[in-house]
């Protein structure tokens, strides 16, 4: 049974060429899926990073901060598969990360 596809508001019949690209897409983006979700996590990990480098430079850090900021530079070497970029990217129902690693000290 062929897949469908909508064409200006009406559900039609992929061909077989389109089916075959649609797989295709399908298993590329999959296929990268680890790399964009590492890119997400190093876009947040660099804006918690970049919020707080004025206690760096203002000498104000605690300890705990300077913990902190080694922690999320860490991140990529200590996280390297899906499942724990998964756990870094998780959010709850109002869209807030969840994973205690974004807690600033």
């Amino acid at each position: 049974m062929a897949r469908k596809k909508m064409l200006n508001g009406i559900l039609v019949d992929m061909t077989a060429e389109e089916e075959t690209m649609h797989d295709t897409d399908i298993v590329n983006r999959n296929a990268t899926a680890p790399q964009r979700k590492l890119s997400d996590i190093r876009i947040i990990r660099n804006k918690k990073l970049s919020e707080t480098d004025w206690l760096v430079t203002s000498e104000q850090i605690t300890d705990a901060q300077k913990t902190w900021r080694e922690n999320l530079r860490k991140i990529p070497q200590d996280n390297s598969t899906e499942e724990e970029y998964d756990l870094l990217l998780s959010k709850d129902s109002e869209g807030n990360l969840t994973n205690a690693i974004w807690n600033k000290p």
